[in-house]
């Protein structure tokens, strides 16, 4: 079980076992729409009506019957009586009759007899004997500047479906509809804690010589968030098997579908992650993955709860958490969040020589129509400035590498 698995190999696991057993514990709820924005759909959505309701203007202007303007040009213009104003809201209550015409504005409802409008711009108001008239100097297509009932939407389409993340294109047809509340999967609570006896709290404002602020849960926490999940802080962690066990033992009566930990992954006297989670008498998925950063990475199950742990350093925790949870944790969300793979030329040589794949810290971008990828400098999986200026983890195989610039690689685009 100490043999480490390809990364591919891992997501696979991962992947089976969150189909299997972690798909049973998805819930959905219902909220409202104004809450809505950011969840993942847990229904189809069928239009129930039409969108718009009913006919109307799509421009500011007149309604008119298109027989009176048949003869209607610039040198000889057809005089229409001014009638009504219609403003979006209720419909006019007057009859257009023929030599007549209703002024109208952008979202008003046409009048029931009106089968065309001109653009207020194309006219000419003048008052006549009779009152307010409009002065028409081209004939009028049927239809011309009408937006009919149903034209955007028609009741019974289906419009998106299960799975959908609510975006404020969304947010505006289920607006539109009046679909409120909404019925989506709910957000995941997933328990996270970091174990160090080096670590203090974000909020220790004189550290000791030695002493780490805990800035890894900070950084999952935030990644379980943006997967669609609910992160739950199960704290700081002594280095002591003990500890670490009375912590899962608490995220197993809270029944979290999944618990990550930081540090105490590796193979030292205070690595005791493994080592709590065989006293949890949980079966163990796999131990390593073939990547750097993120290599020590540790997964078991306990009761259908999976447990992962995950490397104390944040380069390494942060990639890996990326890498292979990341989906999980949206898909239990009922999204399909991860990284997007692409393709791109090098702007810098790389050499390098290592026994695992490397991923390395870039920036990607868009010149010209090509995507070009670039290394940072500093790849050191404990450093984290780098971290501000990425975009995309760049891909580097195993081995003596000699990669010149414009060179093809892959890359994986952050979210």
């Amino acid at each position: 079980m100490n043999k480490m698995i390809s990364l591919e190999k891992a997501k696979k696991i991962l992947d089976d076992f969150s189909r299997e057993f972690l798909m049973a514990s998805q819930k959905v709820e219902s909220v409202s729409l104004w809450e809505a924005g950011g969840r993942a759909l847990a229904v189809d959505i069928i239009a129930h009506e039409d969108a718009p309701a009913f006919n109307r203007s799509h421009v500011d202007g007149y309604a008119l019957l298109s027989a009176d303007t048949c003869a209607a040009a610039a040198n000889n213009p057809v005089t229409l009586k001014i009638i009504d104003t219609i403003a979006a809201g209720p419909n006019s209550r007057k009859r257009l009759l023929p030599g007549t015409a209703m002024k109208i504005f952008t979202g008003a409802p046409l009048p029931l007899e009106a089968d065309c409008i001109i653009k207020m711009e194309e006219t000419g108001e003048i008052i006549a004997d009779y009152g307010p008239a409009v002065l028409i100097k081209r004939s009028v297509s049927v239809g011309e500047s009408i937006s009919v009932k149903g034209e955007d939407i028609l009741a019974g389409d289906s419009l998106f479906g299960r799975g959908t993340v609510i975006s404020p294109i969304h947010m505006e047809i289920l607006a539109t509809l009046g679909i409120d509340p909404v019925s989506v999967f709910a957000r995941p609570r997933i328990g996270v804690f970091s174990t160090g006896n080096e670590l203090v709290d974000v909020h220790e404002e004189q550290l000791q010589f030695g002493q780490l602020r805990a800035s890894n849960l900070y950084a999952l926490a935030e990644i379980i968030r943006q997967a669609g999940g609910i992160p739950v802080n199960l704290g700081l962690v002594r280095d002591r098997i003990d500890h670490v066990v009375q912590v899962y033992e608490k995220a197993f009566r809270l029944k979290f579908p999944i618990v990550i930990s930081t540090g105490g992954t590796a193979f030292g006297d205070f690595d005791v992650i493994k080592d709590a989670m065989e006293k949890t008498s949980s079966v163990r998925l796999f131990n390593k993955v073939a990547m750097r950063p993120g290599a020590p990475i540790v997964a078991s199950v306990w009761d259908n709860q999976l447990l992962i742990g995950l490397s104390g350093n944040p380069g390494g925790a942060i990639v890996a958490m990326l890498m292979i949870i990341y989906p999980i944790i949206s898909r239990l969300a009922g999204g399909n969040k991860h990284l997007l793979p692409g393709r791109g030329k090098l702007t810098l040589p790389v050499v390098r020589e290592g026994s695992l794949r490397g991923l390395f810290w870039g920036r990607c971008d868009e010149r010209d129509g090509r995507l070009y990828v670039t290394p940072l400098q500093n790849q050191f999986c404990g450093a984290i400035e780098n971290q501000i200026n990425s975009n995309c983890l760049i891909e580097i195989p195993a081995g003596k590498v000699n990669l010149m610039e414009n060179d093809c690689v892959d890359y994986w685009k952050f979210p």
